[in-house]
């Protein structure tokens, strides 16, 4: 049993981060178990509505049933409801996207994110707009924890054996040419991230975007979210850059406050 439920996990895992969908030989190959036994687990979770099948390629993708789980479990994330007024006011101050990310077994996840209104300027015009695509800004993706603002505040405030642990087993993937590869230049930053208090990331992850995180305290004065705005480059609200890390550390501490007293 526990078998087959591992290789049901692990089908769901490899179809989530394959855009279009694998046909049945395809996971057989990439999972390396027979045929047989990848048809039979796939169309049982097809069944339940976890998988769909398209009918003209073949192709297993990931089914709408794994919506309601998300939003299920987005929901056991309380803080949410009261870090939303924050985010929008973050997003409206600064023309730039605000969001909310969490530490969740070792992964950095985007839990909740509020579009600026430049954003929805270009694309209320049919402009192409700046940054990320749809598929980059989704709720529930993982992040990079070296490439990403967000990342970079829960690293950096995890408790020491943890953070150790998570560094020797972390791959330093290249996003762009300005991302960080050396484990100990990323150790001398997340120091300076416990030094002053919130995390930048220049084009660490994609090209043209900035982004700028603070931690959000719980009631036992852990970190164990963070919030984050992200925006171009050449967004206005970067010159005046004293102004802006005052906006996300006071955004901070607000959700932190809200959070305690909830």
């Amino acid at each position: 049993m526990t078998n087959s439920l591992d290789r049901a996990l692990a089908l769901l895992e490899l179809l989530e981060r394959t855009p279009g969908g694998l046909r049945n030989a395809d996971i057989s190959r990439e999972l390396k178990i027979p045929r047989s036994t990848c048809s039979y687990i796939a169309a049982r979770l097809e069944q339940k509505g976890y998988l769909s099948r398209q009918e003209d390629t073949l192709r297993y993708q990931i089914g709408l049933k794994t919506v309601a789980l998300a939003h299920g479990a987005l929901r056991e994330l309380g803080f949410r409801t009261m870090a939303e007024p924050v985010l929008y006011r973050l997003a409206s101050d600064t023309g730039m996207s605000a969001g909310i990310g969490v530490l969740q077994q070792g992964r950095v996840l985007l839990v909740d994110r509020v579009e600026g209104p430049g954003f929805v300027n270009e694309v209320v015009h049919r402009k192409i707009p700046r940054g990320r695509t749809r598929e980059q800004r989704d709720i529930g993706r993982e992040l990079n924890m070296h490439t990403t603002a967000l990342g970079k505040v829960l690293l950096a405030y995890l408790p020491e054996r943890q953070r150790a642990a998570l560094l020797r087993d972390l791959v330093l993937v290249r996003r762009t040419s300005k991302t960080i590869l050396s484990k100990a230049k990323l150790l001398l930053e997340l120091a300076e991230v416990q030094s002053r208090g919130y995390a930048t990331a220049e084009e660490e992850e994609y090209i043209g975007v900035k982004s700028l995180a603070a931690p959000i305290y719980d009631s036992a004065r852990e970190v164990r979210a963070a919030v984050a705005l992200n925006g171009g480059l050449a967004d206005p609200a970067w010159n005046n850059a004293a102004a802006v890390v005052d906006l996300i550390q006071n955004a901070a501490a607000e959700i932190s406050k809200r959070s305690r007293l909830a």
